[in-house]
């Protein structure tokens, strides 16, 4: 799986942050509960990258992650701004289509850390795919979500639909990476 990340979210933890390290973070937190100025700022930063990405001629499928409540409106808003961004700069359609779910909701990674537990698993995520067949051939696939720590909900979603990538605005590791 290959990740598309509009910026490192460094973790306060390990060092003072910096003005913009400090604003990357507000904004994906604040794409948790998206305000339309996150959603768009995130768009801006977000499409350039998805279109360069890509072949002119690949239709783009851009599918909200669902949150450990189960809930996809907050990725499908961001998702939704993403395509939008995408038609007016470049003119570009982008489909938001919502892939996978889970089972149940989940204690979220962040809440486990906090608690000083480990983080979810793979399995632990229980995604699963709710959409039908869906034509690989000639389409990009990208998961939407607001941050990447370890990556494993975007490997669980991909799993779970067995195939896709992963474009979020911050991403804890190097960027670009393969999962």
């Amino acid at each position: 799986m290959k990740i598309i990340a509009a910026h490192k979210y460094v973790s306060p933890r390990a060092r003072p942050l910096t003005p913009e390290e400090s604003d990357v973070r507000r904004i994906a937190y604040a794409l948790k509960v998206p305000t339309p100025e996150a959603c768009a700022t995130a768009a801006r930063d977000l499409a350039p990258l998805l279109d360069a990405a890509e072949q002119r001629d690949t239709a783009l499928v851009l599918m909200p992650v669902p949150a450990s409540t189960g809930s996809v409106d907050a990725n499908r808003q961001l998702a939704n701004a993403i395509a939008a961004e995408l038609h007016r700069r470049y003119a570009r359609q982008a489909h938001v289509r919502v892939t996978v779910g889970r089972k149940h909701p989940v204690e979220s990674s962040c809440a486990r850390r906090l608690r000083h537990l480990d983080g979810l698993t793979e399995a632990g995520h229980v995604m699963v795919r709710l959409a039908g067949p869906l034509t690989a051939t000639g389409t990009a696939y990208y998961f939407i979500d607001n941050m990447a720590t370890t990556g494993t909900t975007l490997a669980a979603c991909r799993h779970a639909l067995g195939f896709g990538d992963a474009a979020v605005w911050a991403d804890a590791e190097k960027q670009p990476r393969l999962l």
